[in-house]
């Protein structure tokens, strides 16, 4: 009752995982205000430079990145809309799996899957940057081993395009061509 209370007024939303009905929500806090406030004001003192003293600490530079993830998925609409399948029936989803070397499974963490009526999931990466983002070989081998875990565990036969969500798009690079579609931080907020 209380977590539906919460997720009515906008502090939290639910996210069921692909491949799983109830089992596997996940439930995450979508207040910006709340989450800036408990990570970085409930125990810090009043200092009048705090901000600018924790600028590129090891905390602040995660907080971007997390950050920048809520913004992606607070902006969906848009997000399909650049992908081009405003008219398309889809479902938002998160997934996880656990390493299992046994039966050839990295173990993956994908904060949004877009799965479409039309067969295609779109994998989601969410990278904050202050520049264009380069695509490493880590991150495709990062992308790769997601969609194999995907794949494998879920037994989908839709097709898994990734997709990179990034502040201001991608340096172009032999990896960067890996990546089926790019919205950038432009697009969130078109209308």
């Amino acid at each position: 009752m209380k977590l539906t209370q919460l997720e009515n007024c906008g502090f939290i939303r639910q996210f069921s995982a692909f491949g799983r009905k109830k089992k596997g929500a996940v439930y995450q806090l979508t207040d910006f205000f709340s989450l800036f406030y408990y990570q970085f004001m409930a125990e810090r003192s009043g200092s009048e430079h705090l901000w600018e003293d924790m600028q590129g600490t090891p905390s602040i530079n995660t907080w971007q990145g997390l950050a920048f993830e809520r913004v992606c998925l607070a902006h969906i609409r848009q997000i399909k809309q650049k992908l081009g399948i405003s008219g398309v029936s889809t479902e938002c989803n998160s997934w996880y799996c656990k390493p299992d070397q046994d039966n050839g499974i990295f173990g993956s963490q994908i904060d949004l899957l877009i799965v479409r009526r039309d067969q295609v999931i779109n994998l989601c990466e969410m990278k904050y940057s202050k520049t264009e983002y380069t695509v490493t070989g880590k991150d495709d081998q990062s992308i790769r081993r997601k969609i194999h875990d995907l794949t494998t565990m879920t037994k989908t036969k839709y097709a898994v395009y990734p997709t990179l969500i990034t502040s201001f798009g991608v340096v172009e690079n032999s990896y960067a061509g890996n990546i089926q579609a790019v919205v950038t931080a432009d697009d969130l907020f078109a209308e």
